[in-house]
């Protein structure tokens, strides 16, 4: 009876703290536990097809997403640092405000993308499509943009390329350029 009395408090208290995205919760089994709410994509996601979801604030750190769809995907303030993303197609996904700290994006397509205020310091965008995305203040410190194609992407500015370098490949909108990555 005991058993059941604790899996019925802990269900409980498990849906009470589903409509917060981090609480404090009682474990029937002694102390407190902290349940942190946050969607977690971890591992190898290899071609996985992702497009369409509502990944908002996912931890995906560590993590090989390489050929995967994010098309129409919404992933704003998910933590995607250090992971694998080639190929990966995010054509009109909304990455607004994501962490994207040294991770590497070879060969990304980011058609028509939302990029604002994205944290890609050191990120690898070699060969990668930014046609028609918005990188308003978009951080490409230490990012390389060797052969990316960034001449349609709205909201780009010289500063944002001072810290960045590419090749002589790597196209940028008229009056822009790049230094060359070294």
């Amino acid at each position: 009876m005991l058993t059941h009395f604790r899996l019925a408090v802990f269900a409980a208290t498990a849906l009470v703290a589903a409509s917060a995205s981090q609480a404090f919760a009682f474990w029937p089994f002694g102390g407190d536990a902290r349940l942190d709410l946050s969607p977690a994509y971890a591992g190898v996601c290899e071609d996985c097809d992702l497009s369409g979801r509502i990944l908002t604030g996912a931890r995906m750190t560590h993590s090989n997403f390489s050929h995967s769809d994010f098309s129409n995907a919404v992933l704003t303030r998910a933590d995607a640092s250090h992971s694998e993303f080639g190929g990966a197609d995010f054509t009109q996904a909304d990455l607004s405000r994501v962490r994207l700290i040294d991770a590497s994006c070879p060969h990304a397509r980011f058609d028509r993308a939302r990029l604002a205020q994205v944290d890609a310091r050191g990120t690898d965008f070699t060969r990668a499509n930014f046609a028609g995305a918005d990188v308003t203040r978009m951080n490409f410190a230490g990012a390389d943009l060797s052969g990316a194609d960034l001449r349609n992407a709205r909201g780009l500015t010289q500063a944002q390329l001072d810290q960045a370098c590419g090749d002589r490949w790597t196209r940028v909108p008229r009056g822009l350029s790049v230094q060359s990555c070294n």
